[in-house]
């Protein structure tokens, strides 16, 4: 459900690495378990259930892929739109 900004790709990879250091991480998986590039598709949790794949989105990290359809699809379009 999240596409990457090519300028902020490093402060994505580094945001990721911070937040799951040392921890387990979770994926879920929808419907489509990978694109038409054979990238897998996931969600990733925190083991305290934090969502990684929205917290990118608040903090202006990665865009929301819409040509795809997926479950969190609304939710992650209100997160981008309530950015200011």
């Amino acid at each position: 459900g999240v596409k990457e900004k090519p300028e902020f790709k490093d402060k994505a990879i580094e945001f990721i690495a911070k937040k799951t250091k040392g921890g387990k991480v979770f994926l879920k998986f929808d419907e489509l378990k990978h694109d038409e590039n054979n990238l897998l598709l996931a969600y990733l949790y925190l083991e305290n259930k934090t969502f990684i794949n929205a917290h990118l989105i608040k903090n202006k990290l990665v865009n929301v892929d819409n040509n795809l359809n997926f479950r969190y699809r609304e939710k992650f379009n209100n997160l981008l739109s309530n950015q200011t």
